[in-house]
């Protein structure tokens, strides 16, 4: 019998503890700062990549973040949308992205849930890539053979410029 309230007891403190860890994270996550906005684009630190991120919502439902993520020390590209939500979580799905009609890239994205949204999300990629975007007028993206969307890029180019500044000045240089 006293092994039982013991356990009772453990088990009601892991709850207890748990729970207060669980109320005090939730306090201190998603504390971005911002740092610039400008036409449909939101420049910040993020609390969760550890780095500055540019984000543009469009009203498709698209949302788009180029950012520097400070835990794995590189840029990261993701595309969210409610729209997306059939696909399956956490897993590798080949994407194309066509610039201005013409130029492309490709490359594996992770599906994730962020924001609620079916989120396609690569970290590590080139410099390139985001010059590519940045320059680009609108783009593509596509599976296969679907369009998942066409999306304007007006002001992008300001903002990945802004989000290098940010990132220069969070790490004091």
């Amino acid at each position: 019998m006293t092994f039982v309230s013991k356990q009772r007891t453990l088990c009601a403190l892991g709850v207890f503890v748990f729970a207060f860890s669980a109320a005090a994270q939730a306090q201190t996550i998603e504390r971005d700062i911002p740092w610039r906005s400008f036409q449909d684009w939101n420049v910040f630190q993020s609390s969760v990549y550890k780095g500055c991120v540019a984000t543009a919502s469009y009203q498709n439902g698209t949302t788009v973040r180029l950012g520097f993520d400070g835990i794995i020390k590189g840029y990261f590209v993701n595309f969210s949308n409610h729209k997306w939500s059939d696909y399956e979580m956490m897993k590798n799905i080949e994407l194309e992205f066509v610039l201005d009609g013409s130029r492309s890239f490709r490359g594996y994205f992770h599906t994730i849930q962020r924001d609620r949204m079916a989120t396609f999300e690569t970290g590590g990629i080139k410099m390139a890539f985001l010059d590519g975007l940045a320059a680009a007028n609108s783009f593509r993206i596509r599976e296969g053979r679907t369009q998942l969307a066409a999306l304007s890029l007006s002001g992008s180019r300001r903002a990945l410029n802004s989000m290098m500044e940010c990132e220069r000045a969070r790490n004091g240089q």
